[in-house]
């Protein structure tokens, strides 16, 4: 029967040979022993217990929601080192929880467009203090989505609305698929429609003048690429959108957006990224 002072040995021995703190299924590899065996030993979370026994604290998932003002702090404070407002490529760079997603998730429901309201509020709501510099970034920051909102045209708000109203029949195998049904969708309301058009090569031009670029299932090689794209299609067309489908990451979908409306986005052209 292996004792606990093995375990222990076995333990630290790792700890020296790989100068760092063995994760659960690396210890029992280099020990060489069961879990169950160690479960006997020490029973209901027993390597959590070897590891405390060790001196060190649990490989153990915080699993804790960050309460309201510690995100609103973050964001805050993230500011004013910044010395403007964060997009969400700032906060995952300086790793704040929760991620993006979860930040989008209960029982927080903030999405990162709405950040800068929502810290109004909670600015106002609480009587916090310390953040009148922030307080003046949101200003603008509502000033400038004020003014981005009016320079988009009649039309194509028209055209956004009725795409962020249509789903896709099903989840489909391609991109392709999902392509040809909005290109049907889009024509059955009058718009006239073409396909991989233009000098850019767009993967649908609405009424001549409205650009939608499609991917599906992106990974970042795809997100990369589609910048580019995008790119070249603003150098045509004053307006497009990004049709995001089958999103696999939320972190790298806001990241995205973020990227796009801080280099892309201009007085004279605008993209819109939409996700299906």
């Amino acid at each position: 029967m292996i004792a606990k002072e093995y375990c222990k040995r076995k333990y630290v021995e790792y700890k020296e040979s790989h100068q760092g703190t063995p994760k659960k299924d690396d210890f029992f590899k280099f020990a060489k022993i069961p879990e169950r065996q160690l479960v006997s030993l020490y029973g209901r979370d027993a390597y959590t217990k070897l590891q405390e026994e060790c001196g060190d604290e649990a490989n153990k998932l915080n699993l804790e929601r960050t309460p309201k003002e510690t995100i609103m702090r973050q964001y805050g404070d993230l500011a004013l080192e910044l010395e403007k407002l964060p997009n969400s490529s700032d906060w995952l760079h300086h790793r704040l929880r929760p991620s993006i997603s979860g930040l989008g998730k209960a029982p927080h429901f903030i999405k990162w467009s709405e950040f800068p309201s929502k810290f109004q509020e909670w600015v106002k709501e609480e009587n916090i203090t310390g953040y009148d510099k922030v307080l003046g970034y949101t200003n603008e920051s509502a000033i400038g989505l004020k003014t981005k909102t009016e320079r988009q045209d009649a039309e194509f708000e028209r055209v956004l609305r009725d795409i962020r109203l249509w789903s896709p029949g099903r989840r489909r195998n391609s991109e392709g698929e999902y392509k040809i049904e909005l290109w049907a969708h889009l024509k059955s309301l009058g718009y006239r429609m073409d396909e991989e058009f233009g000098e850019s090569n767009v993967d649908l031009l609405v009424n001549k003048k409205h650009a939608i670029e499609t991917k599906k299932d992106p990974q970042l090689s795809d997100y990369d690429r589609l910048f580019g794209q995008l790119a070249r299609h603003l150098q045509h067309q004053r307006n497009v959108i990004a049709l995001i489908f089958d999103a696999p990451s939320e972190d790298k979908f806001f990241n995205f957006v973020s990227l796009v409306d801080k280099y892309l986005n201009k007085e004279e052209s605008f993209v819109e990224v939409i996700k299906k």
